[in-house]
């Protein structure tokens, strides 16, 4: 099969989190959740060189299962911009076939770009990169079209809070990622969740579980 070949162009997240004690008081704290998380999704999920990790920069390897069609990703994420919000730069590669010219892997300096995806963690390691951790749990998640957003009840008991909402746009230029955020916020201050925000992200999280 053809690998698969990636844009060079990342796009930028910008996202909130916030925990609850159950899935039932997210969905009686906003009241169209339950409607628009349409898809699960299984996952696991590995994070690569520490001295990027302790840097603020994420680079992990991810297999996903969504309807019976499972996936693996490499991703990039740079550090956080953000102040209200977690804004960062993100490339996600499909390496389930492998990947030719890998974003990534350039940016990483591999000499090599196009690889099978079972020589990509061996890749990683020669480049000095090995990996942190891994962790694993479930995903509900849909998109609310009126606002424009993407929700993701993220489910996963290796964390502090184990039961977490992420509600996400994307930008295209770190001048939009503004609007975003300030968008993130009124969302905030119309249900109420300041009080339930967690700036740390999962991977953060789980690290700060293992390791403190």
């Amino acid at each position: 099969m053809e690998k698969s070949k990636v844009t060079k162009n990342p796009q930028f997240e910008v996202e909130i989190r916030c925990h609850f004690d159950s899935a039932d008081e997210a969905y009686q704290t906003i009241p169209f959740l339950r409607s628009c998380l349409s898809h699960e999704m299984v996952w696991s999920s590995s994070i690569y060189g520490p001295t990027f990790f302790k840097a603020g920069k994420l680079l992990r390897k991810s297999k996903t299962t969504i309807d019976g069609e499972t996936k693996y990703y490499l991703g990039w994420k740079g550090g956080d911009t953000g102040t209200f919000a977690n804004i960062r730069e993100e490339i996600d590669e499909v390496i389930t076939e492998g990947i030719k010219d890998s974003a990534i892997l350039d940016k990483l300096g591999a000499q090599k770009t196009s690889l099978n995806r079972k020589e990509i963690s061996g890749e990683l390691k020669r480049l000095g990169h090995d990996r942190l951790m891994s962790f694993r749990g479930n995903d509900l998640f849909g998109y609310y079209n009126p606002l424009d957003i993407s929700l993701k009840l993220l489910m996963c008991r290796s964390l502090k809070w184990p039961i977490l909402l992420e509600i996400e746009k994307t930008a295209k230029t770190s001048e939009e990622t503004l609007i975003k955020e300030a968008d993130l916020r009124d969302f905030c201050d119309r249900f109420n969740l300041h009080d339930r925000l967690v700036k740390e992200e999962p991977p953060t999280l789980l690290y700060e579980t293992r390791f403190h």
